[in-house]
């Protein structure tokens, strides 16, 4: 394959995508705003109201966890890609179409995790990330089933191995969706489980690029 070949798309989407995820997660922080306080207010009045901020604190780090996993994913993802012709792009769309959805739903979740509209938001919030599970998977069964759109140093082994990982957690990801409608909270914390999971089973299965390179004869 020439060197020209290697390059056809991807390191173009590739910035693109890098720069939509650092402004989705710079836009989650912008909930995390400061007490609306005079400046004389007392030490104990300016605590309480930030203890009062921490569902806000704990939707935004659930949210960054789970959307720098999927970064840290894509990113994988995209290094082992030899080509992104526009069926890709549009896939890749719609992953990020689900990202661009995150700030809203960590704030829907924020406000509304305790009250009676709880299961409404868990789900929504779950649903979101549910989307780009689904369209990560959706990329990767694309370029398992065009192979010479991959490294040559991915073998039929690695496809199914990673087709494996990518089927698993997507499953976890409905489940979690599911689990919305009762366990609102639980659906929540579920969502951060499976972030780190699928952090954890990347590096156990050896998807990384860098490891499959390492493969190579």
């Amino acid at each position: 394959m020439s060197e020209p070949e290697l390059d056809r798309g991807t390191t173009r989407m590739e910035a693109f995508s890098d720069g939509f995820f650092a402004i989705v997660i710079t836009l989650l922080v912008l909930e995390l705003r400061p007490p609306d306080l005079p400046e004389e207010a007392s030490s104990f009045l300016l605590e309480r109201h930030l203890l009062e901020l921490w569902p806000h604190a704990v939707a935004f780090l659930i949210s960054f966890v789970n959307i720098f996993i999927m970064w840290v994913t894509h990113h994988e993802l995209m290094r082992i890609t030899t080509r992104a012709d526009t069926r890709f792009l549009y896939l890749n769309g719609g992953l990020l179409f689900g990202v661009a959805l995150a700030p809203f739903s960590t704030a829907l979740v924020a406000e509304h995790a305790l009250g009676p509209g709880a299961s409404v938001a868990a789900a929504v919030y779950a649903g979101v990330f549910l989307w780009v599970a689904l369209f990560l998977n959706l990329l990767w069964r694309y370029l398992a089933a065009h192979p010479d759109r991959l490294l040559s140093t991915v073998t039929p082994h690695d496809r199914r191995r990673i087709s494996r990982t990518y089927g698993v957690t997507l499953g976890l990801y409905v489940a979690a969706f599911v689990l919305s409608f009762w366990l609102p909270l639980a659906s929540i914390a579920v969502t951060l489980a499976l972030a780190v999971f699928f952090a954890v089973i990347d590096r156990l299965s050896g998807f990384a690029s860098e490891d499959i390179a390492d493969n190579e004869p």
